[in-house]
This record gives C-alpha cells, sequence and structure tokens, in this order.
C-alpha cells in the first residue's frame, strides 16, 4: 500500500468515526414523553382518554388543532399559525406520537407523503425521526372490500402500517336505553371474553360487518 492509499484509507476511517459520534449523539437527545395531536372531533373521550392512558406511559400532552378540547385537560397546546415552531419543537421533543381519531383524508395524505400540510409534515417528520408514531382510531379497520370505500380504506391503513406506523383502536360504542346503537368487532370480542351469549342492540343500531362475522365465529348472538 502506498502513501496516497494509505491516506485515503485514514481519510475514510476518519470519516467513519465521525459519523458514528454524530449517530451517536443525535441518540442522546432528550427526548421523551407522549404528545396526541388532536384534529377532529373525538366521539366517546373517555374510551379515548383511557386508552391512551393504557398504552402509552409517562405524561402525555395535547395538541389541538382548532377542534373542541375533548379532555378538558390543562396541559393542552392550542397550534396556529403562530405557534408552528413551539407545535414542532413539541413534537421533535416527544418520543412517541398518537395522531386521535383522525379524519380519512388526512390519513391519506399521510400514506401518500404529502406534507404540505402541518400535520401530515409533524407525523411524516416522527417517522423519519425514527419516533414512534401510532394512530387511535375510533372503528375497528374494515376487512378488505373489492371496489368498495372499505377496499381504499384498507389500502390507507395497511400503507400506514408499512411505513411503521401503529394502528391501535378504541370502541366508540354508546348506549341508549338496553342495546348498543354501534356493535364493533371489539364489542362482540369482549361479550365472548365475559362468557355473554348476545349483546342486545338499540333500535336501528349499526352493525360493522367485522361484528357480524365475529359473532357468527364465536357464537354471539346480536339480539
Amino acid at each position: 500500500m502506498d502513501e496516497g492509499q494509505q491516506r485515503l484509507l485514514i481519510d475514510r476511517i476518519v470519516q467513519e468515526v465521525l459519523r458514528r459520534i454524530s449517530a451517536l449523539e443525535a441518540r442522546d437527545e432528550d427526548v421523551a414523553g407522549t404528545v396526541v395531536l388532536l384534529t377532529s372531533r373525538t366521539p366517546s373521550p373517555e374510551s379515548a382518554l383511557a386508552k391512551l392512558r393504557q398504552n402509552f406511559d409517562g405524561g402525555l400532552s395535547f395538541i389541538n388543532f382548532g377542534v373542541k378540547n375533548p379532555f378538558m385537560l390543562q396541559n393542552v397546546i392550542d397550534a396556529g399559525p403562530e405557534l408552528e415552531d413551539l407545535v414542532t419543537e413539541t413534537v421533535a421533543g416527544a418520543a412517541k406520537l398518537v395522531l386521535l381519531s383522525p379524519r380519512i383524508g388526512l390519513l391519506e395524505s399521510i400514506a401518500k407523503g404529502d406534507d404540505r400540510d402541518l400535520v401530515p409534515y409533524l407525523v411524516i417528520r416522527s417517522l423519519l425521526w425514527g419516533r414512534s408514531v401510532s394512530v387511535l382510531l375510533d372503528f375497528e379497520p374494515p376487512r378488505f372490500r373489492r371496489n368498495t370505500f372499505y377496499e381504499k380504506l384498507a389500502d390507507i391503513i395497511t400503507t400506514l402500517q408499512d411505513m411503521g406506523v401503529k394502528v391501535l383502536t378504541y370502541s366508540c360504542a354508546q348506549y341508549a336505553g338496553e342495546g348498543l346503537t354501534l356493535v364493533t368487532e371489539a364489542d362482540v370480542t369482549e361479550a365472548w371474553r365475559n362468557h355473554k351469549t348476545e349483546i342486545s342492540c338499540a333500535l336501528g343500531a349499526i352493525v360493522t360487518p367485522a361484528a357480524k362475522d365475529k359473532s357468527k365465529e364465536l357464537g354471539i348472538r346480536l339480539n
């Protein structure tokens, strides 16, 4: 190995050492806690908050994008054009990011990588930063339905999961009298776990296709 090759090798080693040091410094950045993005109405906020507390340890903080604060909590930042820098810094300093009960169009923008608006930008950037990103839905992801809206929604959710987004759900079923007004797959599973043989449904109740399939599978009668 001549002198020129030795210098080239030394330069490559130095560059690699500097790169590794830089990577370690980035990992040592102080990130902690969970930030929840509120971008649309939250059905059954008590159930949503219980699910958040169940799945995310440590402090929860919220960023509200122009919707009614469903939790009446103090640690909420009301996002606005003049606070974009604060919002971005808050998200960058969090170890986990949760998008709560978002609109389908917003999920589609994220799946397409369209970060022109602030919320998709924050979600996509958090993924690129290596943060834990979750979407908490108020419905069970639909099964594949060819040539229907369900097919499109299922594709969006699959794309998000392929990007590294964790998809969680909570039940927004509400009771009216003695029956449920909305029956989801989670309701059927819960009834089975509690050794029930039937679920009482209110007049005109909405029963999701997944709930119907699950009730047949588990032998739960929808009354």
